[in-house]
């Protein structure tokens, strides 16, 4: 298998919000407790990038097996496209999976059963997306489930790895990270719809009972705009209640960028075309969000020296 072969079936660029995910658990553990193991963190990082790179093969894989369409297995999914041994798809999958599994077995040692959970529901999601009996991805409920997979167990989980030996993390604790959170959460849901919309005609025709089918494209496209306006209005609600710093509410001022990254989107749903932008928009939103809460963990531990040394 060559480099871009392996690249189109990892998935590979998607794995970039991986790092943003642990850059908002690290800055959200120092805001709130002013500590963070790093150790586990990282080691929590790579387990959750290889798991990444295994899931995508994986779907790749149950989605070219399990298509009822020769269209789409030889002119839409990579593997027919590249006419790849399904067999050597096999061997990189499993192969991807031993790193995750050396590296949780020792986190899940180190650190207690809450990882163990954390890792089996993780994984749990990911597998179910694209096999089983009836696979997520082609339920009603497959985009929810993905977005609040990423977007909230992701960093739960490197928060509490964070927490672990130098900190206390309780009910409390999770209930802070998933509300900061939450703006992540429905920008990865508008991504999710965007994706089920531009993939519907072949979603019917491999069957796949998706929300966007199951609603409409104009109801789903109705439900892409009502998720953003939550995003957008959720931030300076956060930062009003004290819940992320004030600085965030500078994002306000990009908002207008963003969503004219999602107006062609609006017009033509078109994967090739549009479905990047709605993308670009997301990681816009995703990344200045989280870069501007450790902007005010930065500004905070400044003026917690200041104080210090005067």
């Amino acid at each position: 298998m060559d480099r871009k072969l392996f690249s189109e079936l990892s998935e590979i660029k998607t794995t970039t919000l991986d790092i943003a995910w642990l850059i908002l658990a690290i800055v959200f553990t120092y805001l709130n407790y002013e500590t963070f193991n790093l150790i586990y963190g990282l080691l929590g990082f790579v387990a959750v990038f290889f798991i990444h790179l295994f899931i995508n093969f994986h779907n790749n894989y149950m989605d070219y097996r399990n298509s009822t369409s020769e269209e789409y297995r030889k002119k839409i999914s990579t593997i027919g496209i590249n006419r790849e041994s399904l067999a050597i798809v096999k061997k990189w999958m499993y192969g991807l999976a031993i790193f995750p599994l050396i590296i949780g077995a020792f986190l899940v040692y180190k650190t207690g059963w809450i990882t163990l959970v954390l890792g089996i529901i993780g994984i749990g999601v990911g597998l179910l997306y694209s096999a089983g009996p009836k696979p997520l991805n082609s339920t009603m409920f497959g985009e929810i489930v993905v977005a609040v997979a990423i977007t909230q167990l992701i960093p739960v989980t490197y928060v509490y790895l964070g927490l672990v030996g130098v900190g206390k993390f309780d009910s409390s604790t999770a209930i802070s990270i998933i509300l900061v959170s939450l703006p992540n959460t429905f920008a990865a849901f508008c991504a999710e719809l965007s994706n089920g919309t531009c993939d519907l005609e072949a979603d019917v025709k491999n069957g796949r009972n998706t929300l966007v089918s199951r609603i409409g494209k104009t109801n789903a496209l109705s439900l892409f705009k009502a998720s953003w306006a939550l995003a957008f209005l959720l931030i300076p609600i956060l930062a009003v209640l004290k819940v992320v710093p004030y600085i965030t509410l500078l994002l306000v001022l990009l908002y207008p960028n963003i969503w004219d990254d999602l107006r062609p989107y609006l017009k033509e749903q078109i994967k090739t075309k549009t479905y990047p932008l709605v993308i670009k928009a997301v990681t816009k939103l995703v990344v200045g969000y989280i870069l501007l809460i450790a902007v005010g963990a930065i500004i905070k531990m400044i003026m917690s020296l200041i104080v210090t040394a005067h």
